[in-house]
């Protein structure tokens, strides 16, 4: 029989429950982000050999079964959380731009798209990461629906095909986007063509506002969303993007496609984080372009323009953008573009194939099928990428604040960029060269890097240096090979460079970093357990 006491402690419980589930901006800062196109990613059965071919703009039938089978590739990279496609189901015809093999076409926000597997396959999904202590993150197509023109005038859309905006009242009066830099055309006007029409929400309305926070509400719960990424961003109501990502309750990402930083850092009194467009398009230029104060220029700006650059994600692949690979192959840059990335501010995301060297140029090229590299984990950025969530992991374990310490440039010169975050004693410093593999050896000499006679290790090389009595680092440059530098007295429990590990595992089949959901949730079952004993005495 239940007592007042019980009836306390299972309030407690309940309590402990739900903030177990609660992913918020300070949560999210310590995960990773790998980033899956759902339908590119793996296919159900397993096989490796089925065509795909981008150009097609078709679907080529990865699933998120197909993921779930795949996690352990995802996870041996030491990423904690997922960012999967759009789930909603979109319009199912074929047009000549193709099929809604993306998920930015969407016509009935209540169902999930069938290509990718049904709504338990998505609980399947969902469940399979938090075992593993793992997050998960959705694209929301927030900004319009999705109808197959075909050519025809737009006066002829049946907007009753559409759930639940089954009606004209819903979206803006029709007009295409001409120039996106006026924000009141861009917020009320239509993205899309009149082949693939996109009819543009009018997030102004309460009603439609409303109706979206009840979706995202549905979806949070139905599927055990962690966080969501909003694509559109931009041409959405401000006051809209505010109550969305207050209705859904867990980290959102906004997609702000901007590079001016006063335009883009206001958002962030709107959304809790954006994807970094404005540092994105900078390290763009100084990786191949070799203008490395367009970097250094533009990290200042927006550490000074933005809110908080800690909360911000960063990225340098997604799928809108061209492959880093297409503008050049040199896998020296390409590490060192990726070491930017990961030792930056805010929260990595990585776009699937970027760890196997994919190479696409353009939408839809760089959508290339992922089971055409059978998930080699031997490659050289894979194992690339494991390292630097493994010394930024390290980092955060040894000294919490370094997800908030704001990082900072130390050194510059027309051909290196050396940046330093965490606190001092416990900090890294990236040493990063554009130029690439046929760089010729020699001495970098860098005069504040670490306090004076103390060791430090650069977790790529495995080699241990010595800080003069002056407190000078002498960087052995050779191959344009970047360098991730870590105080050797703390690297114990690294797992790296053959130091051996006693406390900290990277989350498999059950064990997980400080933050995740798997111990919290033992925990909450042990108290549970023992409040039920209690309760039935």
């Amino acid at each position: 029989m239940f007592n007042m006491w019980s009836i306390s402690a299972l309030a407690v419980v309940s309590a402990l429950v739900s903030q177990a589930s609660c992913a918020g901006t300070n949560e999210w800062r310590s995960r990773s982000i790998y980033q899956i196109m759902t339908d590119r990613f793996a296919l159900s059965d397993g096989s490796t050999n089925k065509p795909c071919d981008p150009a097609d703009n078709a679907y080529c039938g990865g699933t998120w079964q197909g993921i779930i089978n795949h996690l352990d590739y995802v996870q041996g990279m030491g990423f904690d959380a997922v960012y999967i496609s759009p789930i909603t189901e979109n319009f199912p015809q074929t047009t000549k731009e193709g099929q809604g093999y993306h998920g930015y076409w969407p016509q009935n926000l209540y169902e999930v798209n069938k290509n990718f597997g049904s709504a338990d396959d998505l609980r399947d999904l969902s469940d399979a990461l938090h075992k593993r202590g793992m997050w998960l993150m959705i694209d929301a197509a927030i900004n319009d629906m999705g109808y197959p023109l075909q050519g025809a005038d737009p006066s002829s859309i049946d907007y009753s095909v559409f759930n639940p905006f089954n009606d004209a009242k819903y979206f803006h009066p029709f007009c295409l986007i001409k120039n996106f830099g006026n924000f009141t055309e861009a917020q009320h006007c239509w993205l899309g063509d009149d082949i693939v029409a996109l009819p543009d929400l009018n997030t102004d309305s309460e009603e439609v506002v409303n109706m979206m926070g009840d979706w995202i509400k549905d979806v949070i719960a139905n599927y055990s969303v962690d966080g969501l990424r909003l694509d559109a961003a931009k041409h959405t109501n401000n006051a809209f993007l505010s109550s969305f990502a207050r209705d859904a309750g867990v980290f959102t990402i906004g997609e702000v496609y901007d590079g001016d930083s006063p335009t883009f850092c206001p958002y962030q009194t709107l959304l809790p984080s954006m994807t970094n467009y404005p540092n994105y398009f900078a390290a763009i230029k100084a990786f191949t372009s070799g203008n490395i104060s367009a970097l250094t220029t533009q990290m200042a700006l927006t550490s000074d323009d933005c809110a908080d650059t800690t909360a911000l994600a960063s990225f340098s692949e997604n799928h809108d953008l061209p492959r880093f690979a297409s503008y050049t192959k040199d896998v020296s840059l390409g590490k060192s573009m990726l070491a930017w990335t990961m030792m930056s501010d805010g929260v990595p995301m990585i776009y699937q194939g970027q760890e196997q060297g994919f190479s696409g140029n353009a939408t839809p090229s760089n959508r290339e099928a992922m089971w055409t590299s059978g998930y080699n984990e031997n490659s050289e950025l894979y194992q690339f990428v494991k390292l630097m969530n493994r010394i930024r992991k390290h980092a955060i374990d040894t000294d919490p604040d370094y997800l908030t310490y704001k990082s900072w440039i130390i050194y510059s010169d027309d051909s290196n960029v050396v940046m330093r975050k965490g606190v001092e004693g416990s900090h890294i410093v990236t040493v990063l060269s554009n130029s690439g593999s046929d760089q010729t050896s020699y001495n970098l000499m860098l005069p504040t890097a670490y306090a004076p006679d103390t060791q430090v290790t650069d977790v790529v090389s495995c080699k241990n240096y010595s800080i003069t009595p002056q407190g000078q680092l002498n960087v052995d440059m050779h191959q344009g090979v970047p360098h991730v530098f870590f105080p050797t007295a703390k690297m114990n429990n690294s797992e790296l460079c053959g130091i051996a590990n006693s406390s900290h595992l990277i989350a498999t089949g059950g064990a997980t970093s400080p933050s995740g959901n798997v111990m919290q949730s033992s925990a909450i079952a042990m108290i549970f357990a023992t409040v039920v004993a209690f309760a039935l005495l």
